[in-house]
């Protein structure tokens, strides 16, 4: 059948560029500058604010709590008074460990909200630092008023219609020679140039003064300013002080801290010289999309000086804090270049969100203590947050340029780097640098070490690839997204749009970065596997996948919209169909269970029949003739019964807190377990411990409240810390 004049399928849909230099090549300079979506600056800034507040947060932790012997007066104030076994301390049980517990966990949550203080403390402090050095850059003693003949040079480049126009200041002596730098503040902007610069052609000058009134246009003076004050107040008040504290007492983590402090240091570092060299692309871009520029820019850059065997060095580091002739020339030539997302940035936004989220999550749980898997839930969504910020809005400027880094498998490859970077981060992350409760004494039981090395073989392996695979599929999902949705670089929804992507894709990231954190942090700390059952073991857990599940499908739903073209007031009613008719069809059942386990509600079929014994607390009482070393995991929880047959009393809670720690997890997940660490702590001369037993008695087989197994945690961390 002859088609006739009609377009074949697929003609009016836009091509895949199949190489570099392809579609976004030909995208003008004019249509970046008026782009309602983030620059590459604003977004790699985004790295250096996540890397700053790791920094800083650790440093408070180190000084405000570590040092100060973890507060043990406000700890041990949380202990009840004493009674004599075996009484049963007071008329009920639980009193006394939810009194315990919340008290404890009141202590941990004024130590987060001082530990937060650090990253508060960095803004102002770096205000302070960003304002001395420009009272200073712009004092009379460094600088004087322009010529009116320069003054009219500057006025001729500053776009129309601008509220605030830059005053041109002329800098003493020969720090800028020919150059020149934009300074000042929003309201009072400033271009300082050096004391030569008039010497240089008519089309030079404007070129020079474009590209600094550029940057003001772009407001990324302050800003960038603000990101180096930053880092060398990092520097220069946590890193030196805290190697210099280790060199002077290292311990047996010393050395493993003061490398990731120093890998820390760098990595920020890096990320700043980028930033540095891309506002200036940025503002090259800006400069050369004015009509009055006419290729005035390009020329000046071209006779700029190569650079010398001494300045080649810091850039094949990744240390150059300004790009080279031919990087501008290249990015004038296509400035469409600019809006790709490249390995090394997916891999830098990686290594930032692991070195945070740790620490975040350490503090997150304290507001949740509840429930430390919805700690690091929330964690996770604003870690993915962070994430999105760079990854998804970079990958919807790519879309909107039709950049190659947004088509076929570039994606996943940049996404394998965000996730090699999340694995990098964790394990360079100052908690994973060794056992911190051994250590020093002072830290408490949820520093503990977080490295991957300590976890088995296969648990490591199968959690770097999933993270791994896991960056790949969401660099390809944002893709997917900025496509379906057709993302574009002006009109009035295009940074609307971009911002919804941005709040999805945190959303889509929470639990499966939570749950991935979570799960290292068990694997890490060698734990059993009924605390990885019990992570997703959960109502939230459940709607929470089930919303990432859906936000997943969001691309496809997006195409099957576009394609039926209906009304713009049905989108968002569909959107919420679908998404949360779903989720509340899994939550409602859930809800309104006596048992809201999901395996109980979802899947009653899978539950096993409860045991009626089990061995894991008594082991045979056979004498083992035998010198080999025994692994402590073999030994018995409990002292093997006497010749009568009854279990021997502990009363020290030294033991009884070792027994607990042997029999880990298997002591509270099941009727028999919680029955026998009952018997085992009912006569403990300690009034929490005891409190603890008579609340699993009373419970009489049936599930027990968190806090009875948090009450025992948090006194047997007191024990082993304080010795009382």
């Amino acid at each position: 059948m002859r088609r006739g004049n009609r377009a074949p399928r697929g003609q009016d849909r836009p091509r895949r560029p199949r190489k570099e230099g392809g579609a976004h090549g030909s995208v003008p300079a004019a249509l970046i500058a008026r782009a309602r979506l983030p620059q590459p600056t604003t977004t790699r800034l985004v790295q250096l604010v996540v890397v700053a507040a790791a920094g800083a947060a650790f440093a408070s932790w180190w000084w405000l709590v570590k040092e100060r012997d973890h507060w043990p007066g406000a700890q041990l104030g949380c202990l009840p008074e004493p009674v004599a076994a075996p009484a049963v301390p007071g008329p009920d049980p639980m009193a006394t460990v939810t009194g315990f517990t919340r008290c404890v966990d009141g202590v941990r949550l004024d130590q987060a909200l001082v530990v937060l203080c650090g990253p508060l403390a960095l803004l102002p402090l770096a205000l302070l630092v960003r304002a001395a050095a420009r009272s200073r850059a712009l004092s009379p003693r460094r600088t004087r008023p322009a010529g009116p003949e320069m003054a009219a040079r500057l006025a001729a480049v500053v776009p129309p219609g601008t509220a605030r126009p830059p005053v041109l200041l002329i800098r003493r002596g020969r720090g800028l020679g020919l150059g020149a730098r934009a300074e000042g503040t929003a309201r009072r902007p400033r271009v300082i140039a050096g004391a030569g610069a008039h010497l240089q052609s008519e089309a030079d000058i404007g070129a020079l003064l474009r590209h600094e009134v550029a940057h003001i246009a772009a407001r990324d003076v302050g800003r960038v300013r603000l990101a180096i004050a930053a880092w060398w107040i990092l520097c220069a008040g946590v890193t030196v002080p805290l190697a210099a504290e280790l060199a002077l007492d290292p311990g047996s983590i010393g050395g493993a801290v003061a490398l990731r402090l120093a890998a820390v240091l760098a990595v920020s570092g890096l990320a700043l010289c980028g930033v540095l060299r891309i506002r200036e692309h940025d503002a090259d871009v800006r400069a050369s999309a004015d009509p009055r520029d006419a290729g005035a820019l390009a020329s000046y850059v071209s006779r700029d000086r190569p650079p010398t065997a001494r300045r080649r060095i810091p850039r094949l580091l990744g240390l150059a804090t300004h790009p080279t002739r031919e990087d501008r020339l290249a990015v004038l030539a296509r400035p469409g270049r600019l809006w790709g997302l490249s390995v090394p940035e997916s891999l830098a936004t990686g290594i930032a969100a692991g070195l945070v989220f740790t620490d975040a999550a350490l503090l997150i749980t304290a507001l949740t203590p509840d429930s430390i898997a919805t700690g690091y839930r929330i964690t996770g969504a604003l870690t993915g947050w962070a994430v999105a910020g760079v990854v998804t809005v970079a990958l919807w400027r790519a879309v909107a340029v039709r950049h190659p880094d947004a088509y076929g498998l570039r994606p996943a490859r940049r996404g394998a780097a965000l996730g090699t970077g999340l694995l990098a981060g964790s394990q360079l992350s100052a908690r994973a640098s060794g056992d911190w409760t051994d250590a020093f004494g002072t830290a408490d039981g949820l520093a503990a070490d977080f490295s991957l090395l300590n976890a088995a073989p296969g648990r490591a392996a199968a959690l770097a690839a999933a993270l791994v695979v896991g960056g790949a599929l969401f660099a390809t999902w944002a893709a997917a997204l900025a496509r379906a949705a057709r993302a574009s670089a002006t009109g009035p929804r295009s940074g609307p749009a971009c911002a919804a992507a941005v709040a999805l894709s945190g959303a889509v990231l929470a639990v499966p970065l939570g749950t991935w954190f979570l799960f290292a942090a068990l694997a890490a700390v060698e734990a059993d596997s009924v605390p990885y059952w019990g992570a997703v073991d959960s109502t939230a857990w459940v709607v929470g996948a089930t919303l990432t599940l859906l936000g997943a499908l969001t691309p496809f739903a997006l195409t099957a919209l576009r394609r039926r073209a209906p009304r713009p007031r049905l989108v968002p009613a569909l959107a919420t169909a679908l998404f949360v008719l779903p989720a509340a069809a899994v939550w409602i059942p859930l809800a309104n269970a006596d048992d809201p386990s999901p395996r109980r509600v979802l899947l009653p079929g899978t539950m096993p029949a409860p045991p009626g014994s089990t061995g894991v607390l008594r082991a045979p009482v056979e004498p083992v003739r035998d010198d080999r070393p025994v692994d402590i995991d073999d030994l018995p929880v409990l002292p093997p019964p006497d010749e009568e047959g009854h279990q021997e009393e502990v009363r020290d809670p030294f033991k009884a807190c070792l027994a607990l720690n042997v029999g880990k997890s298997a002591l509270w997940a099941g009727p028999e377990g919680r029955k026998e660490t009952a018997e085992l702590l009912d006569a403990v001369d300690d009034t929490v411990l005891r409190a603890v037993s008579a609340a699993l008695k009373d419970a009489r087989g049936a599930p027990v409240h968190s806090d009875v197994q948090q009450a025992a945690i948090l006194r047997c961390d007191l024990l082993r810390r304080y010795g009382r």
